[in-house]
């Protein structure tokens, strides 16, 4: 068995230079476990302690912790150090250059439709008009028959909306929204009248896809309603609106149509901004955007429906609407003269970096 006296034939200094000449971690670790490994010399010293008397023991057991944390210290120090060089000569012999940058990732920016469509929020945000968003899946109700189209209509059939299998509180099939009007009777419930607002989002429709139609496309439906409204307020808020999204100044004229939600309908047109009708009197050419005709069709607007207002509850003769509907993929390319619209949608990253 280990005595005290044991302890006195120990040499701190020589233990430490042991440490501070290994050349490696693994015989530094050699030689550390030769003291304080399970087996170690100063390890066993520690498991005669419990056969001492106790001032004995005090006074051992203080020279022993004064031992351990000296040389423990010094071999903490001479690890991170072999470390250190370790971790130097592997990156020497990896040639590896850290002042060099890597290649840069992409980024991002928003497309065509994103940045037209945050664009013409500005500019109704600045007009002190709400911005609504709605769910793409709505109610048949919401989608035909709030806005006075009877279910009898043919464009509830399955060849114009998109109906699913999920069924509503009244037992009828839901609806991908066909128009950004779905979101009228909501918007009554919310805010009631008077109310100005805009409401962009997706639409679906059952069409044949080409260069100008598509079967999803981005809408944006303008909503004002107050009292003494009129057609010249919406015929001026529209050249205005146009005027700002093309920069430069629009003319619209309106042609008289029907459609069941709102009185009268009028389909607008608006002059090329491109050629500004200039091209076929002074050139005898064609524009490529409108033919030489002056005129693009845009949009359609109207004044809401009194049995719309009446199905909210709202008193028609009070209070009058009027409410306009433009696609932003029209506007698109219309404004940066796309000759096809599918071109906004494919994914193409050609195209798409074009704009970056």
């Amino acid at each position: 068995m280990s005595t005290p006296l044991d302890i006195d034939t120990i040499q701190i200094q020589d233990i430490i230079l042991q440490l501070e000449q290994a050349s490696s971690l693994e015989s530094l670790e050699t030689i550390f476990g030769e003291y304080f490994g399970k087996k170690g010399s100063i390890s066993r010293l520690f498991s005669t302690l419990k056969d001492l008397e106790p001032q004995q023991k005090k006074e051992v057991w203080q020279k022993l912790s004064h031992m351990k944390t000296t040389i423990t210290s010094v071999y903490e120090q001479r690890k991170t150090k072999l470390e250190v060089e370790a971790l130097d000569g592997s990156l020497k012999n990896d040639i590896i250059d850290f002042s060099i940058t890597g290649p840069q990732a992409p980024i991002g920016h928003l497309s065509l439709l994103a940045k037209t469509r945050r664009f013409v929020e500005d500019i109704c945000i600045q007009m002190w008009l709400r911005i609504e968003y709605w769910h793409e899946v709505v109610t048949k109700y919401e989608n035909f028959e709030a806005v006075n189209i009877p279910l009898t209509h043919p464009a509830t059939d399955m060849q114009d909306t998109f109906h699913l299998f999920q069924k509503d509180e009244r037992w009828e099939s839901l609806v991908f929204r066909a128009h950004t009007s779905a979101l009228q009777n909501e918007l009554l419930k919310k805010y009631w009248a008077p109310l100005k607002a805009i409401v962009p989002g997706k639409v679906y429709r059952y069409e044949n896809m080409d260069a100008s139609h598509d079967c999803m496309f981005y809408q944006v439906e303008w909503i004002v309603i107050d009292e003494n409204i009129s057609i010249a307020h919406f015929k001026d808020f529209i050249t205005t609106l146009l005027s700002t999204i093309f920069w430069t100044p629009v003319t619209i004229r309106m042609r008289p149509s029907y459609f069941p939600f709102v009185e009268p309908w009028f389909e607008i047109d608006a002059s090329c901004p491109v050629c500004w009708g200039t091209w076929k009197r002074q050139w005898q050419d064609s524009c490529s955007l409108c033919k030489s005709t002056w005129w693009i069709e845009i949009l359609w607007a109207g004044m809401i429906h009194p049995n719309v207002l009446r199905e909210w509850g709202i008193d028609p003769e009070k209070y009058s609407w009027f409410a306009f509907w433009v696609w932003i993929n029209r506007l698109v390319a219309i404004k940066y003269t796309l000759h096809d619209i599918r071109l906004l949608t494919n994914g193409d990253l050609r195209f798409i970096r074009s704009f970056a």
